[in-house]
Formats: C-alpha cells, structure tokens, sequence
C-alpha cells in the first residue's frame, strides 16, 4: 500500500495527521501494519479533528477501527500517544497498548495532571538561568500540550527485544533511548523496514531531551545525549531497505544519515565548547550565544540541547561548574 509518496509495501500503510503550529515536524505518522487484523504503530496527538483524518484514511486503506488488535507506541510523547483513548473509544473490541517500560509513567494520570509541570522542572531552568517570565510562559505551554491526549491508565510494558507477530509481519522491539528513556524501534526483519520513532528522522536532528523528571526514572545517572549516541550505535549494523519515522518522510539512506547525526553532535558540542571561553556562563546565555534571540517555543529545546552536550563536555572534563547557582555557571577546567 502506497501512500503519500512512501515506497510500496504490502503490509505497511502510512497515515499522516497534520500537526498545526509544529511545521517543521510536518506531520505525525501513523503506521498500519498487516492485512487485518492490524497493529498501529503510534496515534497522532489530539488536535481537534485529528481523530476524523485519522479514520477517513485509515477507511481509504481498506481497514475500519474493528481491525485494529493493538497499539504500538514507540515513546511516551504526546504526538505519539494523544489519541489512544480516542481510537479506543470508536474501536468495537478491547484494543491494548504497549509502550517502553521506562516511558510507561509519560502516559499515566498523575504524570499528566499533575507531574507533567512541577518543582523538579522548575528547579531545572532556574538552574539553566532561564528568566522567570520566559519560565512562566513555557509553563502555560506545557498546559496547553496536556489538552493533547488522554491518560493511558492500563498501557502494557514491552521490553528490548519482545517480538509482536503478525500476518504477514513481526516486529522486533529495540530499546534506543535518548530522545526519551523508554524510545523504541520497530524491526521488520522480513521486510528490511524499520520503523524509528523520533530515533531517527530525515529533515530534522531529533533532540536527545534532558529527562528533568530524575525521581521517575530508573537509572539515576541517565544521561540522554549518551544514551542517545549509543542507541544509534545498535540500529546501525541493521540490515534496513528502508526507515519509516514517526514525522516527515522515509529514509532510504540510513547510515548517511546517522553519520550526519554524529558530525552534528560534534558540531555542537565545538559550539558550546566555544562559548565558554568567556567564564561563568549559564545554560541559557550560552544557548543565545549559539542560537540567538529565541522564541519561547523554541527555549526548552535549545536549552535542553545546550545541557546534554555540557554533560558532555563535563563527563569527559572539558567543562567544569564555576558557581553551583542558581543559575549554575559553567566554564572551562
């Protein structure tokens, strides 16, 4: 089945839900995988009227919500779970959920209503040295984004390497956290398709997110720009024809890919290597050093860009803490 310019497979179908203000992610997709029954692989968040696009195309597939036997979620991101509650409330049939044991709290209630924004994030970008007012608006956003979905109160944990079979597919999990703890691909090893997540998209650089929410996980000492390099060191030896990502198009060329990924990271960590050579620097000033002025729907992702990388940079002992803060300040050894 072809659909919005993806090669043709026959037991993959791809449905692509705008995103409205998230234009550089250009869409989200949603995977269906068989011939019926069928497994999707992520939702699309809960925009209003994404529910109605998602099922008028899923009808031009061939396929009606009783076909659908499960959901596969490859992170615990609202743009990627937002809509299980939906579908499963037009579905005829119990239809269950899985996602990554360490992404499984994301999709909870009391995440959502009442983690979601909390002192652990506070006392993050108070450290970075963001301005209160910019906090305050950041704060407003992540309000808005709970309006995005549902709590998935009976999500089931999947584990690294679990297998779900079926007709005519199997899919194989592979735990690549980074851009959040629990992310997830999806090997069809019959196929040679892989399906990515945000692990690995074509026309953006995914961001290995800070994990401010330290008391929800499980190791501790996660570091997610290293967990994320080393993630893309186990899709690569990975016999792939072709990588379908969570937003925007396929990916025929995946190591060329990857390999741009590292010289980025690289690139990156030159760049705040670079901005330090003037002592005493906050995560946010160092962050309009590198990107310039910056909208506040832009600051929590270059602000968590700056701070993996310092992570970085201080684990390997290019970079040292100055001043303890808040704001912390950060300089060179």
């Amino acid at each position: 089945m072809n659909h919005g310019g993806f090669p043709a497979m026959d037991t993959v179908c791809r449905l692509a839900v705008p995103l409205p203000g998230f234009e550089d992610l250009e869409c989200s997709n949603v995977y269906v995988i068989g011939t019926g029954p069928v497994t999707l692989v992520d939702t699309a968040p809960k925009f209003p009227g994404s529910l109605d696009v998602l099922e008028r195309q899923l009808f031009d597939a061939g396929f009606s919500w009783s076909d659908v036997e499960k959901i596969i979620i490859t992170h615990g991101h609202i743009d990627h779970f937002g809509l299980v509650g939906a579908i499963r409330a037009r579905a005829p049939s119990p239809v269950p959920c899985y996602v990554h044991e360490d992404d499984l709290w994301r999709l909870s209630g009391d995440f959502l209503e009442s983690g979601m924004w909390g002192s652990e994030l506070e006392r993050f970008y108070a450290s970075a040295g963001v301005p209160a007012g910019i906090v305050e608006r950041i704060r407003r956003r992540f309000v808005f984004f709970r309006n995005l979905c549902d709590p998935v109160s009976d999500a089931i944990p999947m584990r690294d390497g679990q297998v779900f079979p079926g007709k005519g597919f199997e899919l194989r999990v592979i735990h690549t956290p980074g851009h959040s703890p629990g992310c997830c691909c999806l090997y069809e090893q019959g196929s040679k398709i892989l399906f990515t997540g945000d692990h690995v998209l074509r026309n953006i650089t995914p961001n290995p997110f800070h994990e401010a929410n330290r008391s929800r996980l499980k190791d501790a000492s996660y570091k997610s720009l290293k967990a994320y390099t080393a993630s893309l060191g186990r899709i690569e030896p990975l016999d792939v024809h072709v990588a379908l990502p969570g937003h925007g198009q396929c990916i025929e060329d995946l190591g060329a890919l990857i390999s741009s990924y590292r010289a980025h990271h690289a690139s990156r960590i030159r760049a705040v290597e670079e901005a330090m050579e003037r002592p005493g620097r906050s995560i946010y000033d160092i962050a309009l050093s590198i990107f310039g002025p910056l909208d506040v729907s832009h600051v929590s992702l270059a602000v968590s860009e700056v701070y993996v990388h310092m992570e970085m940079l201080m684990e390997s002992g290019g970079a040292v803490i100055v001043d303890v803060g808040p704001p912390v300040l950060y300089g060179r050894p």
